[in-house]
């Protein structure tokens, strides 16, 4: 199948434009050119698709002029800037207002674009099979509510597809916070039984001694204090669909008599001799072992097998961590909303952290962690310090350690000959700018790498080069 991927390039200056053309397809893009913004816009107008490699200073469009257009024709392309040194502070607010990168045009220039072009086709195409999946399970499933796009959860979305509309009973298996019961709900609501009601129980919430009477309901006199007749959750779920949550959590008695119910599709309330028929869909989940459990004595073998007729299992969150980036958006979107903040993600270094974590708590703590750093946000991305202590990294490995302490003990003893009296001791602001420099030219120009070298965020450098570009203007103009 031939290379479909386009390339725009827009720039003035025509040696830059042809020799970007040139080795390009050579690594077989289809690459547009455009020596003006109106050009680039007449091509983005004609449905290009494709990754936009973009000067700021044109002869018609001056800064973040055509960038702001561009992003209003279509904020799905991936935008690389490409800059002199000159409009470096100009190319870091791009960043922030979501360009994909950055490229100084230095010696390296050339081998970067390479990299910088191969990752926003990356990202595209992630971003692309992510809307796929997304709109074929809305129409296919229409499990809406799930938001999902690992591949471990096709399986899961196939067995509802095939449980929606039937009868048969649901045993749904997880960790805590997995999600069994949101497939539940979806189970109910993509149904035929949609327009009927949704009865949770959790059977691990609700006292032995209160349970049956929950479940089953009473007639008048039953008990002390039974002093009308109530329906239980069985009654009350009637056309529609009882969910069990917890189910490995009930005690024996009642396991017999959920065994009684299941088989002969009817009921009788404590206290009462009148067979109450039932037209429930039911849905159980739990998060044990119900095989060890039945082994261990602890639930009834015949019960287990009729639960057990159609199972679906959960995989738990750091078997899919494909869903992670999605799951924690979709949440800060939901919750930002909730707490009036206008946040547009996360930056690069606290969605490393979450897709790192192994969350013993499922989706359930994400969620939770999300919340957390949500309320600490000052906006606009979610910052690592915004998320808790135990998603920060840890101290460096030995190795790593090892090298630190080597390579300090050598930095120190050149600062010792450099800094040798009093009147010499730098300024904070030197020594930032010192590092900060030379680790951009060691890294070639890329801030992201320099970031990396300096142990900073991506989002700090920006925000240090850009305020130390500031100073430099003020002390040029003072």
């Amino acid at each position: 199948m031939p290379n479909t991927r386009q390339v725009l390039v827009v720039d003035d200056g025509l040696t830059i434009l042809e020799m970007l053309e040139r080795n390009l397809e050579r690594h077989g893009y289809i690459v547009h050119t455009a020596p003006t913004g109106t050009d680039a816009l007449a091509v983005i107008r004609a449905g290009f698709s494709g990754v936009v490699l973009l000067d700021l200073n044109l002869p018609d469009y001056r800064a973040l002029e055509l960038f702001t257009e561009l992003r209003k024709l279509n904020d799905l392309l991936p935008v690389i800037i490409i800059t002199a040194h000159g409009t470096i502070d100009v190319a870091i607010e791009a960043i922030r207002l979501g360009a994909f990168d950055f490229l100084a045009k230095t010696d390296s220039f050339l081998e970067r674009v390479f990299v910088a072009t191969k990752n926003a086709f990356s990202q595209m195409e992630l971003e692309s099979r992510n809307r796929e999946l997304s709109n074929e399970l809305k129409t296919k499933y229409n499990f809406d509510r799930i938001v999902s796009q690992s591949e471990r959860m096709k399986p899961v979305f196939e067995l509802m597809g095939h449980a929606v509309d039937s009868r048969v009973t649901v045993l749904v298996q997880g960790e805590s916070g997995t999600g069994k019961e949101l497939i539940a709900r979806a189970l109910h609501y993509s149904g035929s039984r949609a327009q009927g009601p949704f009865v949770p129980v959790n059977c691990a919430g609700i006292p032995d001694t209160l349970l049956e009477s929950e479940l089953f309901g009473y007639e008048k006199g039953a008990f002390t204090g039974a002093v009308a007749r109530k329906r239980g959750k069985f009654e009350l779920a009637h056309h529609g669909t009882l969910f069990l949550d917890e189910i490995g959590e009930m005690p024996m008695l009642l396991q017999t008599k959920l065994l009684r119910a299941l088989q002969e599709r009817a009921i009788e309330r404590l206290g009462g001799h009148e067979l109450v028929e039932l037209d429930v869909r039911f849905v159980c989940a739990t998060n044990r072992d119900l095989r060890a459990e039945v082994k261990a004595g602890r639930f009834r073998e015949d019960l287990f097998y009729r639960l057990a007729v159609f199972p679906i299992t959960v995989p738990p969150l750091r078997d899919r961590r494909g869903d992670i980036t999605v799951l924690a958006t979709h949440f800060l979107q939901k919750l930002a909303r909730e707490e009036n903040k206008q946040l547009d993600g996360f930056d690069i270094d606290a969605l490393q952290a979450l897709i790192e974590y192994d969350y013993p708590g499922n989706v359930r703590e994400l969620q939770n962690l999300v919340a957390h750093a949500v309320v600490l946000a000052g906006g606009p991305k979610l910052r690592l310090r915004d998320l808790p202590h135990m998603l920060r990294p840890e101290s460096p490995n030995p190795a790593e350690r090892s090298a630190f302490v080597k390579n300090t003990r050598s930095l120190s003893a050149a600062f010792d000959d450099v800094v040798d009296a009093r009147a010499k001791i730098p300024t904070m602001e030197s020594l930032e700018v010192l590092a900060i420099e030379r680790a951009v030219e060691l890294c070639e120009g890329s801030l992201v790498d320099a970031a990396k070298a300096l142990g900073i965020s991506r989002a700090t450098i920006y925000r240090r080069v850009s305020k130390l570009a500031s100073l430099s203007r003020e002390r040029a103009t003072a």
